[in-house]
Parts: structure tokens; C-alpha cells; sequence
């Protein structure tokens, strides 16, 4: 059963990315288009809860343990999220998503610096197919000079690909700690709940907190009730312009978030994170057809069809060899 909601969980990860590109494509509402799926990811979650338990709360009281893991969860998935859609406001779909296997590097890269616990040799084969199939993303084979276009496009993706590794860093870390706060609450639904609708707050604050801050660059208005408030409303307007058929659009990338975080976190609550992500690891493939086949990103096609399966397979080597 754990299998099938950690294929669950890549396939709908793939799915909300896809929704994400296209509502990025109206301009400087990443904020609100994270506010907006997050919070209503939460809500889902929360029906759910309450159709499963009959209650808001948990009933058993919640540890510092608990909070904790609550805390890194929300703090990492914020930032990797504000990253990631930075990288995919310029690059291609179907470009970025293989190199979320770099996530598998953190079950080899700290240990090592850190503990001088070396590689297996399985995973060290792992690490260079990654790599290989990084460096075979890009490189362009023969001598014939890259069109205007092609050439912005590399440059975009590129510049996509190093916010992305923000991004993956931080992904590396939080599935550890949100099995912590699923293990410590006893509860898989209550805890990812709790992180979605936390999610969703922090980044209502992340817009008045942005706000404040160039105001004060600015030398414009110093009351921050004040510039909160106008920040609030000039994303109200925003919201609006933007038309109906976005913010459907974007909450329907909430009913993805939440069906993707809810699976994986099911799976994790019956195996281990290594195996639950071995398997979400494959999300990049998934992402990879989507990209090609709604986004029209046929650019290099076999290239990158040959990258993404190479850092899969390397991604999968090293999750296994632990």
C-alpha cells in the first residue's frame, strides 16, 4: 500500500508543478499563488481530519518534539518553495525537475564531510550517474552555433537550475523532519494539516514583511499597520485583475499539494523516508512527459530524455545503498 501512495505522491508532485508554471506565467503573484494553494491544501486536509476523527484537535498533548518538527518543516518548505518558483518563473519544466535528485546526495554529502562515513561503492556509482546525467542536461554536443532563442533558453534554464539547488537543499531536510512531527503527534493527517495551514499564514506575512521592507528602502511610509495594509489590499486588486480562471487555477494546485503531502506523508508513516523517496524520486519522469507534452518543451528532446532517466537511476542507486 505504501508504494502505491509514494507513486501517488511524485505523480501528483509532477501535477502541481505543471499547475504552478502556469499560474506563474501572471507576473510577481508567487507569494499569493503559495498563500493561496497552501492555505487551501490545509483546508482539504483539515476537512479530512475532521471526517476521519470527528475533531479539530488532536487529542493527545503535543511535545516540544512535535513543535519542533513542526517548525523546521514550515521554515525549509517555505524558503524551497520561494526558490523554486523563482526557477520555474524562467526555466523549462521539463529541464529542472531531474535535478531534484540532488536531494539524494544529502544520504551520501554530509555524513562524509562531517562523520568521514565514505560512500558504498553502489553509492558512489549513484553519484556519478547523477552527475553524469547533470552535465548531460546540458552539454551541447557538435559544433553547430545555438540560435538567439536557444541560447536565452539555455541561459534561463541555467540560472533556473541554481535556484533550484536552494531549493533541493532544503527538500532534503524536510521529509526527515516531518516524520518527526507525524511520529511525535501519532497522527499523519493532524501534522501535515498543521504544516499546510502554517505554510499558508507564513507566506500572508512573507507579503506584508516584503512590503515593510522596501517601503523603508524607499524612505516611503514608516507605519507598519499601515504599509501591511496596503500591501494586503494592492494583493486583493491584484487578485482580481488576475481573473477568476487563475485563482481556480491555482487552487486546484492546492488539491494537488494535498494530495501529494498527504500520500507521501501516509507512506512515511508505514516505511522508511529512504524507501518512501526512492520511489518519489521518479517524479522528475513524470514531470518530464507533462513538460513535453503541455508546456511543448521538445527543445534537445532525446538529450534530456536520456539525462533524466540517467539521474533517476542514479538517485534510486544511492536511496537503496543505504
Amino acid at each position: 500500500m505504501w508504494i502505491t501512495f509514494a507513486f501517488l505522491g511524485a505523480i501528483f508532485q509532477a501535477v502541481e508543478m505543471a499547475i504552478k508554471k502556469k499560474a506563474l506565467q501572471v507576473r510577481d503573484m508567487n507569494n499569493v499563488i503559495a498563500f493561496i494553494a497552501y492555505a487551501f491544501a490545509g483546508v482539504l486536509l483539515l476537512l479530512l481530519y475532521v471526517f476521519q476523527s470527528g475533531n479539530v484537535w488532536i487529542d493527545a498533548s503535543l511535545s516540544a518534539t512535535f513543535w519542533s518538527g513542526i517548525f523546521w518543516t514550515v521554515v525549509l518548505n517555505m524558503v524551497g518553495v520561494w526558490f523554486m518558483y523563482k526557477a520555474l518563473d524562467v526555466a523549462d519544466l521539463s529541464y529542472l525537475m531531474p535535478f531534484m535528485t540532488l536531494t539524494s546526495l544529502s544520504l551520501i554529502v554530509p555524513p562524509m564531510i562531517f562523520l568521514g562515513e565514505f560512500p558504498t561503492l553502489k553509492s558512489f556509482f549513484g553519484i556519478v550517474l547523477v552527475v553524469i546525467g547533470a552535465i548531460s542536461m546540458d552539454y551541447k554536443f557538435g559544433k553547430n552555433p545555438l540560435s538567439e532563442k536557444d541560447h536565452l533558453r539555455r541561459k534561463n534554464n541555467r540560472k533556473g537550475v541554481l535556484y533550484f539547488i536552494a531549493t533541493a537543499t532544503c527538500y532534503t531536510f524536510t521529509p526527515t523532519a516531518m516524520k518527526v512531527a507525524v511520529v511525535a503527534s501519532g497522527n499523519v493527517l493532524f501534522a501535515t494539516y498543521m504544516v499546510h495551514l502554517l505554510m499558508g499564514i507564513g507566506f500572508v506575512l512573507l507579503i506584508g514583511v516584503i512590503a515593510v521592507a522596501q517601503s523603508r528602502k524607499n524612505g516611503a511610509e514608516k507605519n507598519v499597520v499601515r504599509v501591511m495594509s496596503g500591501a494586503f489590499t494592492q494583493t486583493k486588486n491584484n487578485l482580481a485583475n488576475a481573473g477568476m480562471k487563475f485563482f481556480l487555477v491555482v487552487l486546484l494546485s492546492g488539491v494537488a499539494i494535498a494530495i501529494q503531502n498527504g500520500s507521501i506523508n501516509y507512506a512515511m508513516s508505514i516505511a522508511s523516508v529512504a524507501s518512501v523517496f526512492a520511489i518519489k524520486r521518479t517524479m522528475p519522469l513524470f514531470a518530464f512527459v507533462i513538460g513535453v507534452l503541455y508546456f511543448k518543451e521538445r527543445n534537445n528532446l532525446l538529450q534530456k530524455s536520456a539525462a533524466t532517466l540517467i539521474m533517476i537511476a542514479g538517485a534510486i542507486m544511492i536511496t537503496f545503498s543505504r
